[in-house]
C-alpha cells in the first residue's frame, strides 16, 4: 500500500494522556480502535496518497506557512454517525478563529499541488474511538473534563497502520509569535 499523509496538530502528551484516561474510564468495548495518547491529534487536512511524488515539496511549502501560536480549548464530546451507534467518538474543541485560519492557510498552500486532499467541511476534533463494533446501542455520549493546550506547531504526518504509534511526523513546523 502507498503511504498516506495528513497535516495535523499533535496533542501535547499531558493533555493526550488525560483524554485517554478519561476515555478508558468509559469502557468503550463498543469500538474496535482506541488511539494511544501519542496518536491524538487534530487533523487540519487529510491528504491521502502522493501519486505524483510531491510530498517533499509539500513539506517545504508547509514550512513557509506563517501563523501565531494559539490556545485550543477542548470542551465536551461529539460523534460522527448515529448517536446510538457512533462510528467516531471525539473530543470537541471550542470554536477557534485561529485554528480555522491556520487550516485555511494550509489548504491554500496545497492548492498548487496535484494532491487530492479531503474537501469535507473542517470539523476540528480529536478522535478518541472509532470503528463501531458494539452490540448494544448507546444511550448517551460520555462527557470530558475541559482541557486547554497551546498549539505552537503543526506537522505533516505519514500514516503507518501496522505500527504504534501509527502517525509519524515527517516534518514539524513551528508557529511564531509576532507575525
Amino acid at each position: 500500500m502507498d503511504n498516506h499523509y495528513f497535516i495535523g496538530i499533535k496533542i501535547p502528551l499531558p493533555t493526550a494522556r488525560s483524554l485517554v484516561e478519561q476515555r478508558d474510564s468509559w469502557d468503550l468495548s463498543s469500538h474496535k480502535r482506541l488511539p494511544v495518547a501519542e496518536d491524538l491529534h487534530i487533523t487540519l487536512l487529510f491528504i491521502g496518497g502522493d501519486p505524483h511524488g510531491e510530498i517533499g515539496e509539500v513539506a517545504k511549502a508547509l514550512g513557509e506557512v506563517v501563523h501565531e501560536p494559539f490556545t485550543v480549548k477542548i470542551k465536551g464530546t461529539g460523534y460522527f454517525g448515529k448517536k446510538e451507534r457512533p462510528r467516531v467518538v471525539y473530543a470537541a474543541t471550542e470554536e477557534n478563529n485561529s485554528l480555522n485560519s491556520l487550516q485555511q492557510k494550509i489548504k491554500d498552500t496545497l492548492k498548487g499541488f496535484q494532491l487530492s486532499p479531503d474537501n469535507k467541511p473542517f470539523v476540528p476534533h480529536i478522535t478518541l474511538a472509532n470503528k463501531w463494533a458494539g452490540k448494544e446501542p448507546w444511550d448517551e455520549i460520555p462527557e470530558l473534563d475541559t482541557e486547554r493546550f497551546e498549539a505552537d506547531e503543526f506537522s505533516l504526518f505519514r500514516i503507518e497502520p501496522a505500527k504504534t504509534p501509527r502517525y509519524i511526523a515527517v516534518q514539524t513546523c513551528k508557529l511564531k509569535d509576532g507575525v
